[in-house]
């Protein structure tokens, strides 16, 4: 898999953030933002609120009400914000950097005001984190995991990978990232079941939520009773299947992947997940699907399908040969690495894997919504850095993806607003159109409560109460396309 590029911020993004927050600072000085006449989709409240004033002040929202119940300042910037409609900033709960100096201009000028960042190189991540936090930045709020766990001969990048081969040593990687700042503890496809367990009671001990991926030695319902808090990718399906733990043993028989390693034909890899993954199809079973839904909503265990990535990898052969315009803030370096026929992912496929991916997924879309309906609570993320993924894009994708699968527009707002908000611990700050909480909105100019699609129609956002209206977020996109 290509290896996640993290570049530094560029002078004209400093220089920009550097007027931005000055005149961040300049407003909480002279008064207060009032946004009159609007509409508010708050997931919160489950119905829009009409023709009410919010009043921003300093960070935080101040008053938030009809006209008569809220008092404006004289000193306030009034925005008459009649026939638009405000929703909370939206969260990125899987992400990336594929370069951060541009990827946290097109979150924000897309929406994005939080992002879960699943994967990076510590040095580079936490102090990009908390200089954001400490109004250094401008940028999204990050949640940031910083080195995967994995154990040995781990795929993933060695750069931000720790490698582990036992209980003691998982522990001490769990204690060495708390050391380092880590917000979350991620588990990755290759550990062992007695580093699993060692970092999971480690983590409770240090009180690190652990999120990730469902190691391959793991059933979903261990991961969910030893308190996993995040299963990424994907619906469990396993959790349906009447042979799961055939699948885990077929998941761990490394024989194919030695093959191909020692006859250069990799398309055995595909072949063999395409075999593997056809068999928990063909046993999956409704009932038991539905008692481990149930089980993950007992425990509280969120799921992070990041179904446009799913969807990228199931039909890159078609996102290929189609026209897009969010192609000029790709480089054409990763544009040909995105291609079917070069990408690590797709370019040995064989007609079979092809086939089981495209069943995967529609099975995916069903049981998405069903779990969603059994009271597991779903979280928007994208994996940027996965071929057609887009910062900030993508997540609108994303939701619109929930709504396919047959939530609804309010419901898909939830895995974007309060589920992370929930997850997170922040219910109390963020997440809502409320006195009280941190002033991060996003004005649309249409209601996306009658098409969820129409996240995308922005107005404005205000990130900790600094309106960004359309002419500079349209100047952040400028500067994020690629020269």
């Amino acid at each position: 898999m290509r290896s996640h590029r993290f570049k530094s911020i560029s002078r004209s993004l400093f220089m920009l953030c550097a007027l931005l927050w000055f005149a961040r600072a300049v407003l909480a000085q002279s008064g207060s933002l009032a946004l009159t006449h609007v509409t508010i989709i708050d997931p919160g409240v489950g119905k829009p609120q009409q023709d009410m004033t919010i009043l921003v002040r300093g960070h935080d929202i101040a008053a938030v009400g009809r006209a008569k119940q809220v008092t404006i300042p004289t000193s306030a910037k009034v925005i008459d914000s009649t026939a638009k409609f405000v929703i909370p900033g939206l969260w990125d709960m899987h992400s990336h950097f594929r370069d951060a100096g541009r990827d946290l201009k097109m979150d924000i000028a897309n929406g994005v005001l939080g992002t879960r960042n699943m994967g990076g190189v510590a040095k580079e991540v936490f102090p990009l984190r908390d200089a954001i936090a400490q109004g250094q930045q401008l940028g999204p709020k990050i949640v940031a995991c910083g080195p995967i766990i994995d154990g040995p001969n781990s795929w993933s990048n060695p750069q931000f990978t720790i490698s582990v081969s036992s209980a003691d040593e998982a522990r001490a990687a769990v204690v060495s990232l708390k050391q380092h700042g880590t917000d979350c503890i991620k588990v990755y496809d290759g550990l062992s079941r007695d580093s699993y367990f060692a970092i999971l009671d480690e983590a409770k001990k240090l009180d690190l939520p652990v999120v990730g991926h469902l190691p391959n030695a793991i059933s979903v319902r261990e991961a969910s009773d030893a308190g996993q808090r995040s299963l990424e990718h994907g619906i469990a399906l396993a959790g349906g299947s009447t042979m799961e733990g055939d699948y885990i043993k077929r998941r761990l028989d490394q024989s194919a992947f030695q093959e191909a390693l020692r006859t250069k034909n990799f398309a055995l890899i595909p072949a063999k997940i395409a075999r593997d993954n056809t068999m928990m199809l063909d046993t999956f079973n409704q009932e038991r699907a539905d008692a481990t839904y149930r089980l993950l909503a007992k425990n509280n265990t969120f799921i992070t399908p990041t179904l446009v990535t799913e969807r990228s990898l199931t039909f890159i052969d078609d996102l290929d040969a189609r026209p897009d315009p969010r192609k000029q803030y790709v480089s054409a370096e990763e544009l040909q690495w995105w291609k079917p026929e070069n990408g690590m992912l797709t370019k040995y496929r064989t007609p079979e894997y092809i086939a089981m991916r495209k069943r995967e997924y529609a099975k995916m879309l069903e049981e998405v919504h069903r779990a969603q309906t059994l009271g597991v609570h779903l979280l928007a993320g994208t994996d940027i850095t996965i071929p057609y993924t887009y910062p900030g894009f993508s997540l609108h994708d994303e939701l619109k993806l929930f709504v396919e699968a047959g939530l609804t527009p309010m419901q898909a707002l939830e895995t974007a607003t309060t589920n992370p908000s929930l997850f997170l611990g922040l219910s109390k700050t963020w997440g809502r159109v409320e006195r009280g909480y941190t002033a991060n909105l996003v004005l649309l100019n249409a209601d996306p409560l009658a098409d969820i699609s129409n996240v995308s129609k922005i107005d404005s956002v205000v990130v900790s109460g600094q309106r960004l209206d359309r002419a500079q977020l349209d100047q952040l996109l400028n500067d994020a396309k690629i020269p």
